[in-house]
């Protein structure tokens, strides 16, 4: 007997309901070609997660990549004609694994939010960050950090360049020694390198956090970041699942505003990255702002398969002598209610439903 998967994997149905989302707050789906000019990937190498790029020459002489990231690939060829231009995603990159040095094909779905107005822009990705993690498991984590407070604070304590790179390393591991001695070697007082080591514990339930880094503001620039931090927290719903942690932070060349990532009980690391990159659109030559975020699809596939998850929602038993008009138009009737029904005689073996029901209506004719 041929063997069948039964219905749709966890993936696949997570996949399916996050597009119905995206497009109910006006995304459309973008498709990005598998190849991409390699200059472009190496004029914005520090932008990709990620080593080596894999390339080869076209038949052509150009010289081609396989794309190992799909959001510079959206901002490049997205066409801005005044209003906000929203696209989300399902792809695959192609990047070097971290562990192993081998080339790793990955599946991501997320969305990019190009244009408009920036406060919006970021409420909206925020609560759609969230959305996207309570669809694949109701257990979730959403951390949240701003650029512009840590360059705030880097440019309040005159900290730069090369020195500057060694802070931010030594944060996102989260050593406050390692902060602490190259804020010293760079010069840093001592008020200044104790702002800093506080910043590697800085991480906690949203409102508590936020109240705590706002004692750290040195100048406007930080102030303004909490702000705008807030602004998009209490616009999405302040909630459980929010942290603030700014150890999160990304290239600073690039990205500018709000910083996300977001995790899952029973996956090892983050599942969900994004934030804001106003800087890669001006590099492009767009004066725009630009938020998103990414879904890493392949980290959900060894996370428990909830007990709800069945096969179908309902099954209706149905008898010899069942009336056939009758017997649809209850299945519609479920069905329309958005229900997943199936019709049988008995019970199948091994299917998972959440109710059973018996049809009792007779066919007049019998």
């Amino acid at each position: 007997m041929p063997w069948r998967e039964p219905g749709f994997s966890a993936t696949e149905r997570v996949t399916l309901k996050l597009r119905g989302l995206y497009e109910q707050f006006g995304y459309r789906k973008y498709h990005v070609g598998q190849f991409e000019e390699y200059a472009l990937y190496l004029r914005f190498k520090s932008f990709l997660t990620g080593g080596r790029i894999l390339s080869f020459t076209d038949l052509d002489g150009r010289l081609l990549a396989l794309k190992p990231d799909v959001t510079l690939s959206i901002a490049k060829n997205t066409q801005l004609s005044g209003g906000a231009e929203k696209s989300y995603y399902i792809e695959n990159v192609y990047r070097e694994s971290a562990s192993t040095g081998a080339m790793k094909e990955i599946r991501q779905m997320g969305l990019e939010y190009l244009g408009g107005d920036g406060a919006y822009a970021q409420a909206e990705a925020l609560y759609l960050a969230r959305e996207t993690l309570k669809a694949v498991g109701p257990a979730h984590v959403l951390e949240l950090s701003h650029m512009g407070f840590l360059l705030g604070l880097f440019d309040a304590l005159g900290l730069e360049g090369e020195a500057r790179e060694k802070v931010l390393s030594c944060l996102s591991s989260k050593s406050a020694h390692g902060v602490a001695e190259e804020a010293r070697r760079a010069g840093i007082g001592a008020a200044g390198v104790e702002a800093l080591a506080k910043l590697c514990s800085l991480s906690g339930e949203f409102s508590q956090t936020l109240a705590q880094a706002r004692e750290l503001c040195l100048n406007p620039r930080m102030t303004a970041a909490l702000n705008e931090l807030n602004q998009a927290a209490e616009a999405a719903g302040v909630d459980e699942s929010l942290r603030l942690d700014f150890t999160l932070q990304g290239d600073m060349e690039y990205y500018d505003g709000l910083m996300m990532a977001g995790y899952l009980s029973g996956a090892p690391r983050a599942v969900l990255y994004g934030g804001r990159y106003d800087g890669l659109m001006k590099k492009l030559g767009r004066d725009a702002c630009a938020v998103g975020f990414a879904l890493y699809l392949d980290d959900l596939k060894g996370l428990p398969r909830p007990q709800s998850d069945c096969d179908v929602d309902v099954l209706l038993l149905a008898g010899d002598g069942c009336d056939p008009a009758k017997l649809l138009a209850e299945v519609r009737a479920l069905t329309g209610q958005g229900l997943r029904v199936r019709v049988d005689t008995q019970p199948p073996e091994g299917l998972r439903c959440g109710e059973v029901r018996r049809f009792e209506g007779r066919d007049s004719q019998c």
